[in-house]
């Protein structure tokens, strides 16, 4: 019986590396902004004015913090279930395909509505201002869960899929490093290209949410695997009358939950794994999803100064992960990423100089300068942080495939997201602890674009770019 090869081409290899550029967009953009979207406070005017949803804090700030980091709780520990799910489901149109057809709609429409202040928009010293808020916090929460929920499933079946189509572990590296650059641009348009994009619309009447809705349709690419996997009953006789070695799902062995837990959570590589990613992770996901607020406020830079340092972290990635490559294959997979971790404290500490405590109001050039030097040795870590989250666990899972014949490649994912999840989520908490007890209360309580109507409520106007 011959194997048969689902990425037998190049291009294949690519567009399927492609499948989760679209989500992941999204997602990036979400990461970056939903925070500061809703609750705008540690923004200036006339940022805030066009990077939150309508230039007011519309959720209620202590509330939404402590309900959205259980949100972001609640994705991490779902994608275990889900994960068991898909790789022990019974389908006529596969274990992988099923699961990201059904949940795709609902993934897209829920994710429009968090950009949907279903309550309206509080109004100072309205009597229902308070109310308002909480209507919002609610249903912003509630889209969340759904969100979560629908597109966690989408991407294990993806990343489940992988040690399925990839032949062997050069493809499973080409594959990875192809998901790599996607991510890369992604990266590049979320924090290089999507301020610019914000800045332009000032004086039109846009926001970040329109933006949004017009990248929404990018979500379909999550449906690229549903023509690339070849699996489901008529695609597998098919395969199976040519001579192609491929195992019928109805007859393969089904691990039980616990189990399947079990030999996944506990597997000692994988374990391993978890924990150095989870450590780093942490660091990641803070210096992500403040790096907006980081420079506009900490270091008092502009958008175009945000575009500069964020270039200088993203752009050169491509060319890092290929020294990655040949540096993991001269010194070895734990050297090359010491390596990266010692950059990204340095590009985390260059963000530290050239702010305002340090360099002072003024000096943008040195900062610029600093800043950017940083992001570029930053960049180094980078590439390998987006990489190996990939690469590691579908090898971990093609061998233990080998070995015992049980595919449980997405429990593996899961495990994975299960870990990141939570600590992303414990990241994302801290980020808005430190902006509510930080900020004055004043400011944090509601943001309005109109300046007059600012020095009318007492907020200082003073700092608008």
């Amino acid at each position: 019986m011959k194997k048969f090869k689902t990425l037998d081409k190049g291009w294949k290899e690519i567009l399927f590396a492609f499948s989760a550029f679209g989500p992941n967009l999204l997602m990036g953009i979400m990461g970056a902004y939903y925070s500061d979207a809703v609750n705008p406070a540690a923004l200036g005017i006339a940022e805030g004015a066009v990077q939150s949803i309508a230039g007011v804090c519309l959720v209620t700030p202590l509330l939404y913090s402590i309900l959205a980091t259980i949100a972001k709780i609640f994705d991490g520990i779902i994608d275990v279930p889900l994960g068991h799910l898909t790789d022990n489901l019974k389908s006529k149109l596969g274990k992988r395909r099923a699961p990201i057809i059904y949940c795709f709609l609902p993934m897209v429409i829920a994710y429009a509505m968090l950009w949907v202040p279903i309550a309206g928009v509080p109004q100072v010293g309205a009597a229902n201002f308070e109310t308002i808020r909480l209507w919002n916090t609610i249903w912003f929460v509630a889209m969340s869960f759904i969100f979560f929920g629908t597109y966690t499933m989408n991407l294990i079946c993806f990343y489940g899929a992988i040690s399925e189509v990839a032949y062997d572990d050069a493809q499973r590296i080409r594959v990875s490093s192809f998901k790599s650059f996607f991510d890369t641009i992604y990266y590049v348009l979320t924090y290089a290209l999507v301020p610019v994009f914000l800045n332009s619309f000032k004086g039109t009447g846009w926001s970040i949410e329109n933006l949004v809705f017009c990248l929404l349709p990018l979500m379909c690419t999550c449906l690229i695997p549903v023509f690339l996997i070849k699996e489901g009953d008529k695609n597998e006789a098919k395969l199976r009358a040519l001579g192609y070695e491929i195992p019928e799902h109805e007859k393969e062995e089904r691990v039980p939950f616990f189990e399947s837990i079990k030999k996944t959570m506990l597997n000692k590589p994988a374990l391993t794994w978890n924990i150095v990613n989870s450590t780093v992770y942490f660091g990641l996901q803070m210096f992500l999803v403040s790096m907006n607020a980081l420079i506009v406020g900490l270091m008092g830079l502009q958008t175009i100064h945000m575009t500069i340092l964020n270039t200088a972290a993203f752009a050169p990635i491509p060319v890092m992960l290929y020294l990655f490559n040949k540096l993991k294959a001269k010194k070895g997979i734990r050297f090359t990423f010491q390596s990266c971790v010692l950059c990204f404290a340095v590009c985390i500490l260059s963000f530290l100089v050239a702010s305002e405590y340090v360099m002072g109001p003024d000096n943008y050039t040195i900062k610029v300068i600093i800043g950017a030097i940083g992001g570029g040795v930053g960049s180094w870590a980078l590439g390998a942080f987006f990489m190996l989250p990939l690469l590691i666990p579908s090898s971990i899972s093609s061998t233990e495939e080998r070995l015992t014949g049980v595919n449980q490649s997405a429990m593996y994912f899961a495990g994975q997201a299960l870990f990141t999840c939570v600590i992303g989520a414990i990241a994302t908490g801290v980020y808005d602890a430190i902006k509510n007890l930080f900020v004055p209360r004043d400011f944090s309580t509601v943001i309005m674009v109109d300046a007059d109507l600012m020095n009318s409520v007492g907020i200082d106007t003073s700092r608008e770019a």
